[in-house]
């Protein structure tokens, strides 16, 4: 087992109002609410929402809801931060930004989508992907992109970061502009690629977050140079014990910087790391589940991708079937063969893992 140093006190304050942050994603299709409006009056439509209709709110949602509203009475400061951009969609990308009193900013990316499963299987495969991505810069008052092309990256990974740049340059944010991101699940790992792929940002929180194949890491590196090293300094994972999701792939954040929390919540769940107030659990060592996971997905990142493409996509093919609850995205389709193959290969892993 691994020994985890402690997390500072100033980043694990930071860390806390982004995990609230991240479970309200996990919330706003239950009452969207208007750009400008507080994150107060947010919880307070979600509130609203539940009152009006508490059958149609799940268990799980309920808790999310009391998580939020105990949050948002403690921090003041969480309360009165400002929604300045919304994107939501069942499928894909949900992301939002935040104007916290200061004038920081917090940009945060939801969980993998109903139709996003075989994305996260393309990403850990290590097989090319090319895509290109938008940066845009500013000369006075008008406004210059440059199309890049990005061998190492999935459709949903470009997306959140074409969005990322997009509003970056709409509301003028610089180097000198405080912006964190952050994000749960595929939304870590989609805040890790922002983050390694950009200037503007100072921190970046992945909860729970995977990492990427060790081809996409390599690519990385020799393209970014030492933008690669620093950028990733400023990179932190949190994620609850035996968490299973976090350690699939190889990691971009440093050893350094990976925390492991207590749980009450579940294992995976945005709320796991959190008590009932919103607080972020003691911190804990890296549980056995989550090392046996760590062992089979090495295990799986040491095979060739052209083999490895069938474990990681058959395993994303039976979550996209039995937990997607729309059509997969950017054209894809579930495989029967690669499942059969790919569930195989996976549990080969698995028993020599064992």
């Amino acid at each position: 087992i691994k020994v985890m140093s402690p997390i500072k006190n100033d980043m694990l304050k930071k860390a806390n109002i982004e995990a609230i942050y991240n479970l309200y994603l996990y919330l706003v299709h239950k009452s969207r609410p208007e750009v400008h409006q507080t994150f107060g009056a947010a919880v307070r439509l979600l509130e609203e929402s539940f009152s009006l209709a508490p059958d149609n709110w799940s268990q799980r949602e309920t808790l999310r809801l009391s998580i939020l509203k105990n949050a948002v009475l403690q921090t003041p400061t969480l309360s009165s931060s400002v929604i300045n951009e919304l994107t939501v969609s069942k499928s894909g990308l949900t992301a939002c930004s935040f104007i916290r009193p200061d004038g920081s900013i917090s940009v945060v990316f939801r969980g993998t989508g109903s139709g996003e499963w075989i994305d996260n299987g393309e990403g850990l495969s290590g097989m090319p992907e090319k895509n290109n991505y938008i940066t845009y810069g500013k000369c006075g008052k008008a406004v210059h992109f440059q199309i890049v092309q990005e061998d190492y990256a999935t459709d949903q990974q470009v997306q959140a970061l074409n969005w990322f740049n997009f509003i970056a340059v709409k509301h003028g944010w610089s180097e000198l502009t405080d912006i964190t991101v952050s994000g749960h699940s595929k939304g870590g790992n989609k805040a890790q690629f922002v983050t390694i792929h950009s200037a503007l940002i100072d921190n970046c929180f992945s909860f729970d977050g995977q990492g990427f194949s060790p081809e996409a890491l390599s690519h990385f590196k020799a393209r970014l140079g030492e933008k690669y090293y620093s950028r990733r300094l400023n990179m932190i994972s949190l994620s609850a014990a035996n968490d299973y999701v976090n350690v699939l792939g190889e990691r971009l954040i440093p050893e350094e910087n990976i925390y492991f929390f207590e749980s009450e919540n579940g294992l995976h769940q945005p709320e796991a790391i959190l008590n009932q107030s919103g607080e972020l659990l003691p911190q804990k060592e890296q549980g056995e589940l989550s090392l046996l996971v760590e062992r089979v997905s090495s295990k799986l990142m040491d095979m060739p991708p052209f083999v490895r493409q069938y474990a990681t996509l058959g395993v994303m093919n039976v979550f996209q079937k039995y937990l997607g609850s729309g059509t997969p995205v950017n054209g894809d389709s579930v495989s029967l063969k690669k499942t059969i193959a790919g569930l195989g290969i996976a549990l080969g892993s698995l028993l020599r893992s064992i």
